[in-house]
């Protein structure tokens, strides 16, 4: 069970509540707790360079229903204040928190609150210049098992591959977004 996990584990022990010192409640370990922001900064860095304006083309292949097309645009990404989210940075300069990576469970998570939503994980982290994360998506209404694959070409290109896992356990191409630095 997860309070058990938690206080086995000695991210959890008993402390003082913050709200009423008097009373002894489940708190985070404070050695724990000093970890973490040295560690995120460190991952976080892995993924400073996707900062800046991004012109991008997004490739969806025919479907039987559908013809292939591309759509293009210009993305934003940038770190947040702390610098423990990479945001989607909106024309009218709102950030919305997209990637970060979690120190306890050693995970990147990203995070879609907009017309795609979801929460996919990847605990097996950076591969070289790939990250793979995947976790159930709901876009536009249906729910699937996705699975993204954000790969670094350089400094001033990467891609994003959207995959869905079929009814056999296949993962089915679902797009390619293409981004190349804005100059």
């Amino acid at each position: 069970m997860l309070m058990e996990e938690l206080f086995s584990s000695g991210v959890m022990t008993m402390g003082p509540s913050r709200t009423d010192p008097s009373r002894q409640v489940g708190v985070f370990s404070p050695e724990i707790l000093a970890s973490l922001p040295g560690i995120r900064a460190a991952e976080m860095e892995k993924i400073r360079w996707m900062c800046g304006e991004w012109q991008h083309e997004n490739h969806v292949p025919a479907t039987r229903c559908s013809p292939a097309y591309t759509d293009a645009g210009v993305s934003r990404f940038g770190l947040n204040e702390r610098a423990d989210w990479l945001c989607i940075i909106g024309p009218d300069g709102k950030e919305t928190p997209n990637i970060t990576f979690d120190p306890l469970s050693r995970q990147w998570i990203y995070v879609l609150m907009r017309g795609a939503y979801g929460i996919l994980r990847s605990a097996d982290g950076w591969q070289a210049n790939q990250l793979s994360i995947t976790g159930e998506m709901t876009m536009l209404g249906p729910t699937r098992l996705w699975r993204l694959t954000l790969t670094r070409e350089n400094d001033d290109s990467f891609s994003l591959v959207n995959e869905e896992r079929t009814p056999d356990g296949e993962w089915a191409y679902i797009d390619r977004w293409e981004f190349r630095r804005k100059r």
